[in-house]
C-alpha cells in the first residue's frame, strides 16, 4: 500500500466517498456534501503546506483516503473496498508514516475501533 499526496484531480473520487451514507452516518457531520463546499474545502486545504490529506493506492488503484490534522487521524475506506483489510493496512501504514494518531470514533462503530487499536492509534469516542 501506498499514501500519495491528494490534489485537486482527487476531488470527485473524495467527495464521492464522503457523501457515501455508511461514510456519513460514522463520521462526525452525517450531511451530505455539496460539491461547491466540498471543492472549496479542499482547494483551500491543499495551499497548505503539509496539507495531510492523502489517498492510499494498492497497485495504482485508489481505495481509501487518510487526514492528519495535528495528532488526530481520520480516515475512509472505498466502499467497494470495504471487509477486504484495507482499513487497518491504511492504518498501519499512517502509522508507520506519521506515528501514532488519535482516531475519534462512534461507539457503534466497532470495527473502526478494532480497526485502530490493532493499528497502534488512541481510540477516542464521539457521539
Amino acid at each position: 500500500m501506498d499514501l500519495r499526496k491528494a490534489t485537486i484531480e482527487d476531488a470527485k473520487l473524495l467527495f464521492d466517498w464522503r457523501n457515501d451514507q455508511r461514510t456519513r452516518e460514522m463520521s462526525r457531520e452525517t450531511l451530505e456534501l455539496a460539491w461547491e463546499n466540498h471543492v472549496s474545502w479542499l482547494a483551500t486545504r491543499l495551499q497548505r503546506d503539509d496539507h495531510g490529506v492523502y489517498i492510499a493506492e494498492i497497485n495504482g488503484v485508489p481505495v481509501g483516503t487518510i487526514r492528519i490534522d495535528h495528532d488526530e487521524i481520520s480516515y475512509t475506506v472505498a466502499p467497494e473496498q470495504r471487509r477486504k483489510g484495507v482499513g487497518e493496512a491504511m492504518l498501519l501504514e499512517a502509522k508507520k508514516a506519521f506515528g501514532q494518531k488519535v482516531a475519534e470514533v462512534k461507539r457503534e462503530n466497532m470495527a473502526s475501533v478494532k480497526i485502530a487499536e490493532r493499528a497502534g492509534h488512541i481510540v477516542k469516542f464521539i457521539d
